[in-house]
């Protein structure tokens, strides 16, 4: 395996056989030089170009890119793939590089971006947030900056789009067609004026989008509550029913339908979040 071209000390491009790869590792450009043989044991990760279409992004971003940012990005992802239990394909390497490299832009630029989806990333997509958190932290440190939690949001969902696999096509089209039915009863039932350009309503779409996502994920398991959040689940749960009738009975009827379609159970969370999601839509229409 031969050095093509260093972008710095630890991430460079190499040939082997014909077929050029980038590869990232602690001090593996270091003292290196074009056409040298590469150090197979200072190899954390190598990113094989899957397309023409990956190989010219690269190129693209290489040039517009720090490498420093490569080598972040490339870190936080085989971070994400020893947690998750999963691999990604290399056009995270590049989404994700440019989006650090972005985020960092504004945030010295002063132009930070509110993350709408944040709180329906952190509670229904846990151990992709706690991947977005150990990533700003690293890169926090890398960078000596300080980004916002928003950050956190928008790289967790980096990892959950490409968690989708091959299957997301098909899975994307048996989701709309999941969710047209009890966005249709909504309508009918609780609110028949809704603007569908309403902020509270385009969240309370993302919210079932990610509540059927899970749903229809193969290796889904409804995880048990422990006693004291089950005892205040339920406690609340109780306290929206008498106070939002109308809510409550809705998000009601939508759990039944969800779980009817997809033979899943759901807990007393998801009572309580879509309860509360429909009220602040009622609220809102007032």
């Amino acid at each position: 395996m031969l050095v093509k071209r260093i972008f710095n000390n630890n991430v460079l491009l190499a040939e082997n056989s014909e077929q050029e790869l980038v590869i990232v590792g602690r001090g593996v450009g270091f003292k290196q030089k074009i056409g040298n043989t590469v150090d197979s044991s200072k190899i954390e990760k190598a990113y094989y170009p899957q397309d023409e279409n990956w190989t010219r992004m690269f190129n693209e971003m290489v040039d517009t890119i720090s490498s420093d940012y490569v080598e972040i990005a490339s870190h936080i992802i085989s971070t994400a793939e020893k947690s998750l239990g999963l691999s990604f394909d290399g056009y995270l390497l590049i989404g994700l590089a440019d989006h650090i490299q972005f985020a960092v832009e504004r945030l010295q630029k002063n132009l930070p971006i509110k993350n709408e989806l944040l709180w329906e990333t952190k509670h229904f997509y846990p151990d992709e947030y706690r991947i977005g958190a150990l990533a700003v932290a690293f890169i926090n440190e890398q960078m000596g900056v300080q980004l916002p939690e928003d950050e956190v949001g928008f790289i967790a969902l980096k990892f959950v789009e490409k968690r989708a696999g091959p299957n997301f096509n098909e899975k994307a089209t048996n989701m709309t067609q999941l969710i047209e039915s009890p966005l249709t009863l909504i309508r009918h039932d609780l609110l028949p004026d809704i603007d569908s350009s309403n902020l509270n309503y385009q969240r309370l779409i993302v919210h079932l989008r990610f509540f059927v996502d899970r749903l229809l994920d193969e290796n889904h398991v409804q995880k048990g509550e422990n006693s004291f959040d089950n005892v205040m689940s339920q406690h609340l749960s109780e306290n929206l029913r008498e106070r939002y009738t109308g809510s409550y009975q809705c998000a009601q009827r939508v759990i039944n339908y969800f779980e009817q379609q997809t033979k899943q159970q759901t807990g007393v969370n998801e009572q309580v979040y879509l309860t509360m999601h429909l009220q602040r839509i009622v609220d809102s229409s007032i």
